[in-house]
Formats: structure tokens, sequence, C-alpha cells
């Protein structure tokens, strides 16, 4: 993992110009506050409700009381339920939301089709008829599937460069997760809505300095695919940011996935109304974002992960698990390197009737049309040393007639399914160029001497 570079040290210059922006912000902050309580008590005497900017300003202020009281927990866990729970009461119990999002009321993941599961998601906006939980335990911990989700927010108490960190990592294997792609598309004011949810990471304060949170955020987001970046990031007590250009914000997935040359765009809180701000975002990334039915058979039997891809034995159950001698029953498994390096070898390879292939290492000609057409199915064989497919596709097996051991060709193959191809990877492979691990203990012993037997 790549190192991130040291903090660098201010100077006194710096230190002071940081210092006298932030009494700036405070005094601004001051007078606004004050300007727009008079106007309000003003407004307050002639009319019970005139607007949500008063009703917003007073969340505000009662969400900071209770964050205070909060802090007064001993224990991490408890300080980190509570302040979600502060999170989600003003904007659920308050009636702010439409009936049609839920959000989550406990731990909860979210999973996808190509077997991909979240991180721990803090406060989850889903749709509350269709979707179902495709796992639960007591009411401690759930998992949704991702086709009925719009989309998370990570809380943090008084964020650190650390809980940056976290929190965006959270939201970023959460966005990461691909959905089963349905036809057509539905529209959100004229254009159409994101197949991907959204993420926005809120904390109700921090230490860093403007300029830290700002970069923070942007160190984070450089080097990785736009697809992953956080939607939005909110501080209580300072405002929010949101990735852009130089002439332009965005925050909507669509917009952040044409950013060139990324520039953070910083709005600081001085009227104190920035939940309001977060809960405006938030209706329109909930707006903006696309959900369907969950496709619950797709989520039976979840394929395999390596890294980003996935992948599934033909075999399924029966050739996921090899049994040694001395150990027992292990994985087998491809590392994420291993099968990017199968992909990449066969999207090159020429395809090859399945029928077609096990006649030409059987010793066949290879020319009966006729049956490969009445058994249609390609695959691709992995053969980097290009050898002939008696060596690769068939070993000896011996097996007892009439008394005496004797030996048959059999397939000596596994078949995986993979970025929509269907690929055989001959055993030898698997041995000469490690594709597919064997016993993980044995392994650590084979330097010094011969390992036990394994059976696929």
């Amino acid at each position: 993992m790549k190192k991130r570079p040291a903090q660098k040290r201010l100077t006194k210059a710096e230190k002071k110009e940081r210092a006298d922006f932030a009494a700036r912000e405070d005094r601004t902050r001051e007078m606004l506050k004050d300007q727009i309580d008079r106007a309000i008590a003003l407004r307050s005497k002639e009319r019970e409700f005139h607007g949500l900017n008063r009703e917003f300003l007073f969340y505000q202020e009662d969400m900071l009381r209770q964050y205070g009281r909060a802090k007064d927990s001993k224990h991490p866990r408890d300080i980190g339920l509570a302040r979600e729970e502060i999170v989600r009461k003003f904007l659920v119990d308050t009636g702010l939301l439409p009936a049609r999002y839920a959000a989550s009321d406990r731990s909860v993941r979210v999973a996808s089709t190509t077997g991909h599961v979240s991180g721990e998601l803090d406060i989850l906006f889903y749709d509350p008829l269709d979707s179902v939980s495709l796992m639960r335990r007591e009411n401690a911990f759930q998992v949704l599937p991702v086709e009925s989700t719009y989309g998370t927010i990570q809380v943090k108490s008084k964020a650190t460069r650390q809980d940056i960190r976290d929190g965006l990592k959270n939201i970023a294997s959460y966005k990461r997760l691909r959905r089963i792609s349905t036809e057509g598309w539905t529209v959100f004011s004229g254009r159409p809505k994101s197949k991907q949810g959204f993420g926005i990471l809120f904390a109700f304060d921090t230490d860093l300095d403007w300029i830290d949170l700002l970069n923070e955020i942007k160190a984070f987001a450089q080097g990785k695919p736009k697809h992953l970046w956080c939607n939005a990031v909110f501080v209580l007590t300072k405002g929010f940011v949101l990735h852009g250009t130089e002439h332009r914000a965005a925050f909507l997935n669509d917009d952040i996935s044409t950013i060139t040359e990324l520039q953070m765009h910083g709005h600081p809180d001085r009227t104190g109304l920035c939940f309001y701000d977060l809960y405006s975002i938030l209706l329109d990334l909930l707006k903006n974002t696309d959900i369907q039915t969950p496709p619950v058979e797709s989520y039976f039997q979840l394929p395999l992960v390596a890294g980003e891809h996935s992948y599934k034995y033909s075999m399924g159950q029966f050739a996921e698990f090899g049994t040694c001698e001395t150990h027992g029953d292990f994985p087998r498994k491809l590392t994420e390197e291993k099968l990017v390096e199968v992909i990449e070898w066969c999207k090159s390879a020429e395809p090859i009737n399945w029928i077609k292939a096990t006649d030409i290492a059987y010793g066949k000609d290879g020319d009966n049309t006729e049956a490969y057409e009445r058994q249609p199915g390609d695959v691709r064989i992995y053969n980097p040393d290009a050898l002939p497919f008696s060596d690769i596709l068939l070993m000896d097996h011996p097996v007892m007639r009439d008394g005496e051991q004797v030996n048959i060709k059999s397939l000596a193959f596994d078949s995986i399914e993979t970025t929509g191809m269907n690929i055989w990877i001959p055993y030898v492979y698997e041995v000469t160029r490690g594709i597919i691990n064997s016993c993980p203990k044995c392994e650590q012993k084979k330097r010094q001497g011969s390992a036990p037997t394994v059976t696929a």
C-alpha cells in the first residue's frame, strides 16, 4: 500500500494566516447569526410557521446539544450508536423524509450479486416496500441487496484525519457494488437517474482546519476511480465540502464522473444552516437514484470474490474445496492477481466448442459438426504454453479392472465462469503457475520436504 506523505509542518506565517481566517469566520458567523435570530424573532410574533429556516436552525442547535450530552458516554461504541441515532432521529422522526425512503435502524451491510459485500454502514437508505433482508441476526445485524438501496451516510463524532479516511473507505466499499442492469431509464429533472448509490460523510465536529479538511478529502480521491468518491462531506460546526472543477461543484454521480482536473469546493456554514444543506442535498440524491426490485434468485449462491472480480466454479460447491490427508478440507481459491492473469490471457484466446475440445484431447479429429451444434457452448482454454490439448486436458487415472490396476484417461481441468467467459484451467497450470492454491498449511512446508497428498 502506498504510504501517504508526512504532514507538512506549518510555518509561523501559515499558522497566523489560518488563525486569522478562523477568527474572521467566527466574527462573520456571529454577525449573521445575530441578524437571522432578530429577523426570526419578529416573524414569529406574527405567525407560527414562516418557513423551514427557523425549523432547521432549531434542529441544528438541538443536534449539537444532544451530541454534547452523548459525549459523556464512556464506551466508544455507545458514543457511536448515539451519534448515529441523533442523525437518524432528525432526518426520520421529524418527518422530513418522504415515507418511500426508509433508513436503517441497526448495523447493516449491503451485498451485490457479484459476491461483494460493503463495509459496515451507519445509516442506509432503502426501499421499504420491495427490499428484502438477505440476512438478519436478531436486531443487531442485517444484509440488504444493493438493488433496493439509495445510499448511505457515515457518521463520525469529532472527526480526525483517520476518521475521515475510514468513513470515505466505507463509502467506497458501498459505491463499488454493481447492480444487475435493467432495461430503460427512469428520469429525474429531465436526466436519467443514477444507477449507482450515493455516499455522504457526516461529522458533528472536527479539530482540523478548513484547508486541512479539504486536503484530506482531496488526497483520498486522488488516484481512485471517480465512481468511488463520496458525494459530499458535512461537518455540522463548519460547513460542507464537494468535489468539482475550477468553475463548478458536483454532488450527483453523473456530474462527478465528468470531473477532469479535481478541485475541492468548501462551503463554510456562516448561518447555522449546515443541517439544512445536508437535507437539501440528501433529497436531491435520493430523488436522483434509481432502484429496482432485488433479483432474489441471483442471491441464492453468490460467486467467489477475488478483489474487484468474482468467479464461480462450473461444478459449483463440489469444486470449491480440496481435501488434504493431513489437514482436511481447505478452500480452493484464485487470488486477484492470478484471476486477472487468466482473464487477460483468455480475452485473446480463440473460443472453442466444449465437446470439440474434449474430442481433440482424446485424439479425435474434431470435425463432428452435427454433434457440436446439438451441444453448443464455447469455452476458452487457458493455455499460455500452447501445449497440445491431450497433454493438458487429460491425465492418467488409476482404476481396478478384473483385479488389476489400469490407467484410464480422465478430464484434468477446472472450469470457472467469470467476466462473461467460461474458462477451462488445466490442472498442470494450476500446479506449475500456482493459479489455484493447494492446502495452505502444506504450502508452508514445501521447502522443508514433500507435502501430504491433496485431492480436489
